[in-house]
């Protein structure tokens, strides 16, 4: 299990993100969640995907180390480079076909998930209080969670927040290439870098 943490109160709900009008209704009346809720998960995950959307187009333009690659991954390495390509082309569209667990009770935490259980992610009470877009967003989040999955790469939780995600890449790229942060942080790309 991984979890991000922070500090703020859970919204109990549990939904699969679902695409017509339709069915949202459906599911409604069945789960009971807030509109709200589901207005913010599927505006997230559609973020999410933009997020690893624009990190593929970054990614296939640049063949050598850039400010925004370094920051978050450590000096270029032709090896490390095509692990993180691989990381954000396996989740590609993922986020808008989770199902997404929100009846999480820690309110401290942002989400978790079970790497070997792909599909499956749990939010709780600090992603709802999180921004859409920005550092340390829900969308930044579904990236984050989605990254732990083994079929998306397996990366692991060696250090949280952009501070430490930044020290990581300088002192030890290899573990930068597997943490979760530095790829929610690289998508996120917020301060904006090039």
């Amino acid at each position: 299990m991984s979890t991000l943490t922070a500090n703020s109160p859970p919204l109990p709900l549990r939904l699969s993100l679902i695409s017509s009008r339709l069915e949202a209704l459906s599911l409604l009346s069945r789960a009971s969640p807030t509109t709200t809720g589901v207005s913010q998960i599927t505006t997230a995950a559609n973020s999410a995907n933009t997020y690893v959307a624009n990190a593929n187009t970054y990614l296939a333009g640049i063949s050598s180390g850039t400010t925004r690659y370094t920051t978050w991954f450590g000096t270029f390495t032709s090896a490390r480079f095509s692990t993180v390509k691989s990381h954000f082309s396996l989740i590609g569209t993922d986020a808008t076909s989770t199902t997404y667990d929100c009846t999480c009770t820690e309110s401290g935490t942002y989400a978790y998930v079970y790497p070997n259980s792909p599909g499956y992610v749990y939010l709780c009470g600090a992603f709802w209080n999180a921004p859409n877009t920005g550092t340390d967003s829900r969308a930044g989040t579904i990236v984050h969670e989605q990254s732990h999955f083994t079929v998306n790469g397996g990366t692991d939780d060696h250090v949280y927040g952009q501070s430490g995600a930044k020290s990581l890449a300088i002192s030890n790229p290899a573990n930068a290439v597997d943490n979760a942060d530095n790829h929610e942080y690289f998508a996120e790309n917020n301060p904006t870098l090039s």
